[in-house]
């Protein structure tokens, strides 16, 4: 089959890290992808060149549809991970198999972006807590598959470890990637706060791209900011250690660790957490968001807490609802969670080992792409 990929292929990106996956497993599976970035070339993986046909760099071209690229006028299935205000353009070289992959985290949709799942074959939300929100704000059921993001087990086989600076004896890792206000920074560096002092023989690591927001509204916060705050209450806080910039290969960051931890307000399925199942390591997570997909009382530990209202700054693409809302993580609970894992690691780990494996090998990229390929007609 001839596949056209057209959109994010690049960077330190989550949607280029499902794009280059999900290609690499059609590509093996024998099928002609043709691949075009739309935020440049910068760490795009050396495997996938062959298959790159042509690039733009991120914003440079306002009318895709009206843009001469190196691609074929028709393919058998075209896709993109892209927000659906960009699939009337995107998807304009075929006329079956249109598949466009996207998530939303808060509850309501901006303005009119809802209506553009008439241009493609099946909206592909990644879990059934997108699929949700998109079916309460006008996306019909049957316009709809979930198809979940996945892991390489075989990437996992590398047990070789990030050179961490800490000799602490519990690490937990918060990967973060981009400081987006979503991500709850303030909250999971106050849980840390509350739970261990110095004295404690443990390290928060956060993989973190280090970022201060523009003199206009942003969704980014200012982690050196927040950071300094943060030191500033907690005069005597346990070990932190901060990694920024990119890293090719992230499993050894994982292997490095013992627990994978977020308090996001909102996640549509929260990557590191299939990862860190991937490298059997225990993951926390709020009771809420995609992440429930995967993640339950028999092979994560869940943190409890309420619904609340979204800050403009965590409603992407200009929406400003008053109505839609994100979850808000209970600090206290998170605390105590975190510091019972640190005292008693290895019967938590025993308890759950079983169950995150068997969780691992459900969520695949391989898997992932049989069921699109599934889905075509």
């Amino acid at each position: 089959m001839k596949i056209c990929w057209f959109g994010f292929l690049s960077k330190n990106h989550s949607w280029a890290k499902v794009s280059q996956s999900l290609s690499r497993e059609f590509i093996r599976m024998g099928h002609d992808v043709h691949l075009f970035s739309t935020n440049g070339i910068s760490n795009f993986p050396e495997d996938l060149k062959p298959n790159l046909k042509g690039f733009i760099e991120e914003n440079s071209v306002p009318d895709v549809s009206k843009y001469k690229f190196p691609l074929d006028d028709s393919y058998e299935m075209q896709l993109s991970y892209t927000a659906l205000k960009n699939f009337e353009r995107f998807f304009n070289r075929g006329t079956k198999n249109r598949f466009g992959i996207w998530n939303y985290e808060t509850t309501v949709l901006p303005p009119g972006f809802a209506r553009n799942y008439k241009f493609v074959d099946q909206v592909l939300p990644s879990s059934n807590f997108s699929k949700q929100i998109f079916k309460d704000n006008g996306i019909p059921d049957k316009a709809q598959t979930v198809v979940p993001h996945g892991i390489y087990l075989e990437d996992f086989l590398n047990k070789e470890k990030y050179p961490l600076q800490t000799k602490k004896k519990i690490k937990f890792l918060a990967n973060i990637a981009q400081p987006h206000l979503r991500k709850n920074i303030p909250g999971l560096l106050e849980a840390w706060g509350r739970a261990f002092t110095i004295n404690d023989d443990v390290c928060l690591v956060i993989k973190i791209s280090k970022k201060s927001p523009g003199k206009t509204l942003s969704m980014d916060v200012d982690f050196n900011q927040i950071y300094s705050s943060f030191k500033k209450k907690y005069k005597n806080h346990a070990s932190v250690e901060i990694i920024e910039g990119f890293i090719t290969d992230i499993e050894p960051l994982y292997n490095a660790c013992d627990v994978v931890w977020t308090m996001s307000h909102a996640e549509c399925w929260w990557m590191p957490g299939t990862e860190g199942m991937g490298a059997n390591k225990l993951v926390i997570a709020p009771r809420y968001g995609g992440q429930l997909d995967f993640m339950n009382d028999e092979n994560s530990l869940l943190i409890d807490g309420k619904e609340i209202r979204a800050d403009v700054r965590m409603q992407y693409w200009n929406a400003n609802s008053p109505y839609a809302k994100v979850f808000e993580p209970d600090v206290n609970q998170a605390a105590k969670i975190i510091k019972e894992v640190a005292n008693n690691y290895t019967d938590y780990h025993a308890k759950f080992s079983d169950n995150i494996k068997a969780t691992a090998e459900k969520f695949t990229w391989n898997n992932a792409a049989k069921q699109i390929i599934d889905l075509c007609k």
